[in-house]
This record gives structure tokens, C-alpha cells and sequence, in this order.
């Protein structure tokens, strides 16, 4: 997911006139990515609309636009809306097109390389959320091109230890055929990507809070070697303050917790999340789903298989409320069967199974829920995570 490249030997052209940012265009592009982190996206629409009709010909404002269309996929639909996948690679197929255009006329632009290396980051992180793992990898190594060349223009572009940060430490994670591949083309090191994504966190400009966020979501992986929750709780708690009814960095919150083992807290934080959904605009109903996962999952480790149960067939019922079948639905039917074969009701547990499977797989889940028809959930491995994989 994260990387930063800090290079011992300087070519030529690091020597030459590097390009700045122009001011307004900056100051334009921070107000539409911190517009993004505010779930204000209109907001961020039209300063990302104001930077395209200034500077048509920047891929800045372009990639602005898809990464808002990201933010509605990821924060409003709950990465469950397919047009919108299609909608964001239309956006940044555009925003690449122009963007290479501008290099091929301004080729010491560091910001623009960062900023392709920001798009072909981001679409390697839609695959990887997909379980896409090779198209996630070559995206990844155009993204990790693209910020290393900003980098030997400007060494100071913090911003770009984001993009190659989650590389690095990607590349350092993955497993299978995958890990073969990277490791002949372009092997990773994941102590050296959270190295990296810590000094964008330091001292990123436009990609401070989007460091911290990956870095949160790299030490709640759970059983993970580079796991962190303490560090995790600290830093979603400060997020809390500064976003104090964003939906999301709540969700961040929770899940920190109970990778801390902070059940009850977390159950607390959970109920006032629920007490929320259609109260505040930025708690929608689309996450009911997850929030009854999520207690559903405490109950089950406290082994309150009936109160797991309940929770479990709301996030189920959501289902029938919804265009798109959410992942985190569609996530409580498996976890439904994972009680049945607690249980031993191992009939009832299948039927959940194939039921799960029945849904348009956009999230990579069959290799799991194929897993558990072949051997019965084993409460032995709770307590396991808390979102699904």
C-alpha cells in the first residue's frame, strides 16, 4: 500500500529548473481534497470544476474530479455501486490522457508526475479492494514510475512518499504468484513503505491525512506483523475530534478499537453510530449494513450467538432495501452461516453460504465463502476481523 523512495545518486536532471504549482491552482486543489475528507463533495466538485476551467490542460483538476467520484464510491456507496467503478476509470482515463500530454510539454513538472502517480495509485487501490492482485500490481508499478520521477525533480514533494509508500509496502505484502512476480520486476519492503508514509503523514501537504488514514488501516490489519492498534486508537481518536460526525472516520474509530481488543468501548462507539444513521446527513442508511455487522461480531466473540443472530439477519435485510447489494450485507449472511456452524447446524450454515454466493462477487469474497463450504467456521478463530476481506 505505501512508499517513498529517497535516492543516494542525483542525474541530471535534478539540475535542471524544476516547474511550481501554480498558487491558485494549490490553493484550489486543497480546498477540493480537504472538501473530500469533509464528505462535502459537492464542495469538492466545484473547486475541482474551478481548477479544470483555469488550467483545462492540468491533470491536476482532472484527477480532482476522480478522486471525488472515488469518494462517493468508497464513502457514500460503500465500494457497492459497479457504475460508479465504471464512472471513475472513465474519469481517469481522461485525467491520464491530459496528464501525459502536460509531461510531454512540461517534463519538470514534479506535481504532475505526482499527480499520475496519484491516479494509477488510487486505480491499484480499486483492484486490490477487488482482489484484482495483478492488475493491482502493474498499476502500482506506474504509479511507484511516476512518483520516483517526481521525486528526482524535486526531492521536497512530500506528497509523493504516499504513492510510494503504499507500494512498497503492497509489493512487501503480497502473496502467491503475485509475490513471485513483484519480487523478480520490482520486490517491496513494507517496514520501508510505512517509513515512508509516516514522513508524508510529517510533512505532506495536499496527502497528510491520507497517509495517517493508510497507516491506520496498515496497523488495524488484523494478525498482521506491522499491526499497531494502539497507535491506531490514538490517531482515529484525533481524526474524531477534528471530524466529529464524519461516519467514516467513526467506522475508523471502531474498527481501531476492537483491533485493541477495546470491546466494550468499541460496542459503546458502535450503538452511538446506529443512534445516528438517518439523523445526521452524513450517517446515510446505506450503513446500517456495516454497523450491524460490526455489533453483530462483538456479540458473536462474546459468544451471544442469538444477539449476533439479530444483528447479523438486519445487515441481511438491508439487502432488500438496496439498488446495489452492499459488501458489508452481503458480509452478514456469511457471518450468519459462520453462527450456524458454531452451532453445529451445519445444513443452515450452507444455505447462508450459497445464498452469499448468490450476489454479483465485486468484492473478491467467493475464495472465502467457498472456504467455509468446504470445512464448518471454527470459533477458534475468534476473534478475527472485523470488516470483511
Amino acid at each position: 500500500m505505501k512508499k517513498i523512495i529517497i535516492l543516494a545518486l542525483f542525474s541530471a536532471n535534478l539540475f535542471a529548473q524544476k516547474e511550481d504549482l501554480p498558487k491558485d491552482l494549490r490553493e484550489i486543489s486543497k480546498k477540493g481534497i480537504d472538501a473530500i475528507y469533509a464528505v462535502e463533495l459537492d464542495k469538492a466538485e466545484q473547486n475541482f470544476k474551478e481548477a479544470v476551467e483555469k488550467y483545462p490542460d492540468h491533470p491536476f483538476g482532472h484527477f480532482g474530479l476522480a478522486m471525488t467520484k472515488w469518494a462517493h464510491f468508497e464513502y457514500l456507496d460503500d465500494e457497492s455501486d459497479p457504475s460508479l467503478d465504471s464512472q471513475y476509470y472513465q474519469l481517469t482515463d481522461k485525467a491520464i490522457e491530459i496528464g501525459k500530454a502536460w509531461i510531454k510539454k512540461h517534463p519538470k513538472d514534479a506535481n504532475a508526475h505526482m499527480c499520475m502517480g496519484g491516479m494509477y495509485g488510487l486505480r491499484a487501490r480499486l483492484y486490490l479492494m477487488q482482489h484484482s492482485w495483478i492488475k493491482a500490481y502493474f498499476s502500482g508499478r506506474k504509479a511507484l514510475s511516476y512518483m520516483k520521477k517526481s521525486l528526482e525533480i524535486d526531492p521536497e514533494l512530500y506528497d509523493s512518499y504516499l504513492g510510494l509508500g503504499m507500494y512498497e509496502y503492497s509489493a512487501g505484502t503480497l502473496t502467491g504468484v503475485v509475490k513471485v512476480l513483484s519480487k523478480l520486476v520490482m520486490p517491496g519492503d513494507a517496514k520501508k513503505g510505512i517509513e515512508y508514509l509516516k514522513i508524508c503523514k510529517e510533512k505532506g501537504y495536499f496527502n497528510s491525512e491520507a497517509a495517517e488514514l493508510i497507516l491506520i488501516e496498515i496497523f488495524t490489519q488484523h494478525a498482521s506483523a506491522y499491526a499497531d492498534a494502539k497507535t491506531a486508537v490514538e490517531w482515529s481518536k484525533e481524526l474524531r475530534k477534528k471530524y466529529p460526525y464524519h461516519a467514516q472516520m467513526h467506522f475508523v474509530e471502531i474498527v481501531s478499537l476492537y483491533e485493541a481488543k477495546m470491546y466494550e468501548e468499541a460496542e459503546k462507539e458502535m450503538k452511538e453510530y446506529l443512534s445516528r444513521v438517518g439523523k445526521h446527513p452524513h450517517y446515510r442508511e446505506k450503513y446500517l449494513s456495516r454497523i450491524y455487522v460490526a455489533l453483530g461480531t462483538v456479540r458473536m466473540i462474546d459468544k451471544d450467538y442469538e444477539g449476533a443472530k439479530n444483528y447479523f439477519q438486519k445487515a441481511r435485510e438491508t439487502i432488500q432495501k438496496e439498488k446495489h447489494p452492499s459488501r458489508w450485507g452481503v458480509w452478514g449472511i456469511v457471518r450468519l452461516g459462520n453462527i450456524y456452524d458454531i452451532q453445529s447446524l451445519r445444513k443452515e450454515a450452507l444455505d447462508f453460504y450459497k445464498e452469499a454466493l448468490s450476489y454479483k462477487d465485486n468484492w473478491g469474497f467467493k475464495e472465502y465463502i467457498e472456504n467455509f463450504k468446504e470445512s464448518p467456521f471454527n470459533i477458534s478463530v475468534l476473534p478475527d476481523q472485523l470488516p470483511p476481506p
